[in-house]
């Protein structure tokens, strides 16, 4: 009875602090919805679906619901990928934790799935020979009166079964199943797909069908071929446990969903499917250049949960991740394959979900049944990689044994990096210091700069040209991505610089498309953290904006980017005490060195400016180069001495255990306060020249307060000598990105200047 009493009165305590805080949650959650209406591109309708029987657009699924974004202050933040295996030491919290897994899926991301039909039928509507290989067309009829209905094309090989199975929803248009049958399999294609490609989706009508569930579009493909399996486990022909399943792009997303929801399947290979599938979303913000949770889920709204929309901008406050949803299928056989060089695509993303993803199958006793394949091209696959498809089902399924799959683009680790490096560095025996705290002074900062950046090789200068010309090249894959990019009302011509490196110069040009005349102000252009494509995607944009305000343009690659994707993978074995970010600033004063010697460009007036990653080489570059004339730096940078804590964001970690940029600060983590250098007193030692720092409010990367704190402890040094107003920070209402109305705020800022 006393204890009955105890716990009413912690209850009647408890009322109006529960009370007091629901409003507050509810304010949070209906700001939250505000800001995003504000600042998204709203969302175009399905082309080729539904969201719902209701809604024909993710606005019109938000006012018929009154949902509301979840309270983001309420859930913990997530910076790095979750960890499949938290709180998982043996074989059945691990089943505890798929199950959560699943849970989180559905809630957030596809939706929820029916449960499997108990009175699914097969109706044979059409048998016919194509040469020794049976052809057999079925319809399934399921759920509620067997309203529901899925078509199933099978192409039986000759001989005495069972067989194996290559499952797809890709038609014979896209002809997948014809190597697999040359090699023995059993080619079954499920008519749930996308209708771009020539079929009705039997899917769209289980919307009406099943109205208390929510599974979204590719939930739904996938659901579909969970059916087919269904019908498969009833065949005499089909050896059950050797069913692969596969496709390519949107395919490939629901490919990977059906096997991590279905552990009937025995592998999947999801191709090329990127954003939704094998790129974590994590690692999808606009700052990686490919497919944001935004952009997705405004132009395909129907394809995922509307819910998802909601964490754009805010990836790391997803409790699951694709690495989570990939760890669902071990320790079956699972894939990733897709192209390092196209344009939607991730190499580091990958990288680091296979990490993840390796752990579990490594915790299951089974790591050879998991791979990753970042093939060489763009996004469409050939005979060749189908053929890749098989071996790695004939290898999973013990029927022949072919090489294992591991493609490492970058293969960077911060343990790797020590062992090379033979580097040990105690933070203790540096000084504390906080952000703010008295300025070093501008060599002192330098030198620390340095150390941080490690031993820079001896090098000699590229040769002085008039012109910038010289017989470097920037490789095949510049081809791809149609280098020089078209930009209206420009000209480009090629620059070499540096070590045989290759940059293209853009000026405006007149009306007879030739360059126009006179010394110009140039501004170099920092790509942000876009390995796929480099300075490609996105630099249209700011290259027309400033090349209309009179400037020239010079773009190139950094090393592990775009066309020098390759280059970086041997960094650390060739330079050790060296560093990538070290690299990244030799190689930006190299391009401030050619374009001082090109006689229609104005040495005195040579500008850095970037986004992300560009931001952060502009800053260190201009710091240690005084030919720099000024800055613009968007979304680059957050004080690292208050980096640590949950703020949401990798902090040093991102610079040196999974960018691999500045690998001495890994001995800092947990010590950020005893960083010998920081960006407050970088960006002090570019004082007194202008620069410009944008730090968008929503930036989950860098906190606006953290930054704006930077910026002011900085303004000390342009107080001191005479240009305050040299030093201006914007803070728009945005996420980390670089949308074109911060591209006319850069521009115009630089021109102004």
């Amino acid at each position: 009875m006393c204890e009955a009493m105890r716990m009413l009165a912690v209850l009647l305590i408890a009322l109006p602090i529960l009370a007091a805080q629901e409003p507050a949650a509810e304010a949070r959650r209906r700001e939250a919805l505000a800001t995003l209406e504000k600042v998204l591109t709203p969302a175009r309708k399905p082309q080729t679906g539904r969201i719902t029987a209701q809604d024909a657009s993710w606005e019109d699924w938000v006012r018929r619901t009154g949902e509301l974004p979840p309270d983001f202050d309420a859930m913990p933040s997530i910076a790095e990928l979750p960890d499949p295996l938290a709180r998982v030491a043996t074989p059945a919290q691990w089943q505890a934790r798929r199950r959560w897994i699943r849970e989180q899926f559905e809630r957030w991301v596809v939706g929820k799935m029916p449960p499997k039909p108990d009175n699914l039928r097969a109706v044979v509507t059409g048998t016919h020979m194509e040469g020794e290989v049976t052809v057999r067309e079925v319809r399934l009829e399921f759920g509620p009166d067997h309203k529901a209905t899925l078509r199933v094309q099978l192409m039986i090989p000759p001989g005495k079964g069972p067989f194996p199975v290559f499952l797809t929803n890709h038609a014979r248009t896209r002809p997948w199943v014809a190597t697999a049958v040359r090699r023995g399999y059993i080619g079954c294609i499920y008519f749930a797909a996308d209708p771009t490609y020539g079929n009705a989706d039997d899917s769209d009508p289980y919307i009406d069908i099943y109205p208390e569930y929510d599974f979204s579009c590719i939930a739904r493909w996938a659901w579909a071929g969970m059916r087919a399996v269904d019908y498969l486990y009833k065949l005499p022909e089909v050896d059950k446990a050797k069913i692969g399943i596969t496709g390519h792009s949107r395919n490939g997303k629901q490919a990977l969903l059906a096997a991590a929801f279905d552990e009937r399947i025995g592998a999947v290979i999801p191709s090329s499917g990127n954003t939704g599938e094998c790129d974590p979303w994590r690692y999808t913000s606009d700052m990686f250049a490919n497919e944001t949770i935004e952009q997705i889920t405004g132009n395909f709204p129907h394809w995922f949960h509307p819910r998802l929309r909601f964490f754009a901008g805010r990836e790391h406050k997803l409790p699951v991740d694709q690495n989570s949803l990939m760890a669902l299928v071990a320790p079956r056989g699972l894939l990733m394959y897709s192209a390092f060089s196209e344009h939607q695509g991730n190499s580091f993303g990958f990288e680091q979900g296979y990490r993840s993803v390796r752990r579990v199958y490594e915790f299951l006793g089974q790591p050879g049944k998991v791979g990753l394949h970042l093939r060489a091209g763009e996004h469409a696959t050939t005979a060749g990689d189908i053929e890749n498809f098989i071996d790695f089902f004939d290898t999973v399924f013990g029927r022949k044994t072919y090489p294992r799959f591991e493609t490492w683009l970058h293969g960077y680790t911060f343990q790797g990096w020590q062992q090379g490096s033979g580097e040990k560095i105690s933070p203790l025996n540096y000084t504390k210091r906080l952000t703010g705290d008295a300025y070093p002074g501008v060599e002192k900062v330098r030198e620390r700069l340095r150390w941080l950046l490690g031993e820079e090789p001896a090098g000699v200068r590229f040769p002085a040209s008039k012109t910038g010309g010289g017989m470097t090249s920037d490789g095949w894959l510049a081809v791809l991505y149609k280098r020089p990019v078209a930009v209206p009302g420009t000209v480009a011509r090629a620059v070499a610089f540096g070590d045989d490196l290759h940059g293209d110069l853009y000026l405006p040009a007149g009306a007879d498309g030739q360059a126009l005349p006179g010394k110009r102000p140039v501004v170099v252009w920092l790509h942000a953290f876009s390995y796929p494509t480099g300075y490609s995607r996105y630099a249209r944009g700011i290259v027309a904006e400033l090349t209309k305000r009179g400037f020239a343009v010079f773009a190139f690659d950094q090393i592990g980017f775009g066309t020098r994707v390759e280059h970086a993978a041997r960094f650390y074995q060739r330079y050790p005490k060296w560093s990538l970010m070290g690299k990244m600033v030799a190689d930006t004063r190299a391009a401030v060195d050619a374009l001082a010697t090109v006689e229609d460009l104005d040495a005195s007036k040579i500008y850095l400016a970037g986004y992300a990653l560009g931001g952060k080489v502009a800053l260190f570059t201009a710091a240690l180069e005084n030919r720099v004339a000024g800055i613009a730096t968007v979304a680059g940078f957050t004080p690292l001495r208050l980096a640590g804590g949950d703020k949401g964001h990798e902090g040093v970690k991102m610079y040196s255990h999974l960018h691999g940029l500045l690998p001495r600060l890994g001995f800092f983590v947990g010590q950020e306060a005893r960083l010998p250098v920081d960006y407050d007193e970088i960006l002090a030692a570019i004082a007194p020249r202008p620069a410009l720092v944008v730090a968008p409010q929503l930036d989950r990367y860098a906190p606006v307060a953290d930054v704006r704190r930077a910026v002011e402890a900085a303004r000390a040094q342009y107080r001191a000598a005479g240009r305050e107003n040299a030093l201006a920070l914007e803070t728009p209402l945005d996420f980390n990105r670089l949308p074109a109305a911060t591209e006319r705020l850069v521009c115009n800022w630089l021109a102004a200047q």
